[in-house]
């Protein structure tokens, strides 16, 4: 219990628990069309022409083996289905990368202002610089890469995905999917944390505006900052290695 459900619960909480809503869409398109192991298998060995829905296709049944007839529409209004949800996810990553960019230029102006010179301010500013551009840079390569997903092939490994009993929590499919979502979403946290900051930190007579870290407490926050970055990086890698695979 405390060393397999907890850390994945914790794990999940670190996510903020966005792969459980891709998990939900993608297993939502599969139990609506019903699909069954032998359709998925079928439906990553079916050409083009089975995916042919025209009423003047004619097909000659005597001489035709069970892969190549006339794919069922159960299976060709899945299609329809997966189009639309890679669709969305497009929209989804695209709408992602203006907020990111937005948030970018938002953080960077706010670093300028002398004011802002806290520590805890700028601390935090620079944890959401650095979330928006990891989030920038994901979203980008999932643009580019899942214009090819809407074949049926690609769509199948997905579906045996879901339909694994088992997988590891640590990195799946899902997980990869949330990732532009998920550092976009602490990207938001971190600077809501840091317009707060400088809201009760700056202003006042009281305040300190030249107040300067040792060099000793000032490794804590470059140790943190460096860690997120490279967990970052480590998430790229992951992402690249799981394109390969797909």
């Amino acid at each position: 219990f405390l060393f397999d459900f907890v850390p994945r619960q914790l794990y999940l909480h670190l996510l903020l628990r966005i792969p459980s809503l891709y998990f939900s869409r993608v297993t939502r398109i599969f139990e609506d069309a019903r699909l069954s192991l032998p359709d998925i298998k079928r439906m990553a060995r079916a050409n083009a022409d089975q995916w042919n829905t025209s009423e003047n296709a004619i097909w000659q049944l005597s001489t035709q083996t069970p892969d190549q007839m006339p794919l069922p529409r159960s299976l060709l209004n899945f299609r329809s289905s997966w189009e639309s949800f890679i669709d969305s996810l497009m929209r989804e990553w695209k709408t992602f990368n203006i907020i990111s960019v937005l948030l970018m230029s938002a953080i960077l102006t706010m670093l300028q202002i002398e004011a802002a010179s806290h520590p805890i301010i700028r601390t935090s500013a620079l944890f959401s610089l650095i979330c928006a551009l990891m989030s920038l840079l994901y979203g980008c390569m999932y643009i580019i890469r899942f214009g090819t997903m809407r074949k049926m092939h690609k769509a199948s490994s997905f579906a045996t995905e879901a339909q694994k009993g088992t997988t590891s929590i640590w990195w799946n499919i899902w997980v990869l999917l949330a990732m532009p979502a998920v550092w976009l979403a602490w990207s938001i946290i971190m600077f809501l944390t840091c317009i707060m900051s400088f809201i009760w930190l700056s202003g006042s007579s009281q305040d300190s505006v030249d107040l300067v870290l040792s060099p000793r407490a000032a490794l804590g926050p470059r140790i943190a900052l460096t860690v997120v970055f490279f967990l970052g990086v480590i998430y790229f890698g992951l992402i690249v290695g799981t394109f390969h695979r797909y």
